[in-house]
Parts: C-alpha cells; structure tokens; sequence
C-alpha cells in the first residue's frame, strides 16, 4: 500500500491509521516505521534483480533518456535516467534506472559521470 499509492513511511505512525488498521483487525500489531523501511528496500532490491534479469535477456535496442532539474527550494540538482525499448511482443516498457542527487556545479563532464555510473551499475554498455 505504501509502495503502491507513494505514502510516506511515517503513516505507520499516524493515529487515522493505525485507529482504522485496529477496526479491521484488532490483533493486527503494527510495525514500526523501520520496519516499514526495512521492507520497501527488500521489495526494492528483490524488484531491481528481477528487472536487472530482465535486461539481461533483452535482444533488442534501448533508448536512454536523461530529465534533469533543479529544486526551486533549495537549488538541489537532480538527475533521473530511463531506458525505453519495445519487447518482441511489440509492448513499449519504461523504467527509471536512476534518481539521483547530482551535485553542483551540473557541467556536462558530472552529468556524463553520473549517466555513466548509472548505466554501468545496470551492466548496459
């Protein structure tokens, strides 16, 4: 749910939720927000391997695209790198390999460095 509708990790924490979570299932123990956190990292990593996996296998050529953008809040840069193909089954995927903290001053040699990490931690080359 939390993954899923983009909550943040302290709804656990939350007094709404955990009154509703109790009327549901008044033996239901609700875990601690580390808990939580412990969780969504281990569906991360289980989800990356497997889409990791699926890359692997590909025949096909990728597209990669960057999208990069300054926080008006604080100046912060921010760089987010996505490959699109289109399978056997002639279905276009997309999916974010990266979201990333890109620190300044944004020259084109840090975003070429970052672009480059990123596409090497996914072993596309």
């Amino acid at each position: 749910m939390v993954i899923l509708h983009d909550y943040p990790l302290s709804v656990v924490d939350h007094i709404g939720f955990r009154r509703y979570s109790t009327c549901l299932q008044p033996c239901f123990n609700m875990i601690s927000r580390n808990t939580l956190k412990g969780d969504v990292l281990r569906i991360y990593k289980d989800e990356r391997t497997k889409y990791y996996n699926f890359l692997e296998k590909l025949t096909c050529l990728i597209a990669v695209t960057t999208d990069i953008w300054t926080s008006s809040n604080n100046n912060k840069g921010f760089i987010a790198v996505t490959v699109h193909f289109i399978d056997d089954n002639w279905i276009l995927h997309n999916c974010i390999l990266r979201f990333a903290y890109v620190p300044a001053p944004h020259t084109a040699e840090v975003l070429a460095d970052t672009l480059v990490e990123a596409l090497m931690d996914w072993n596309i080359d």
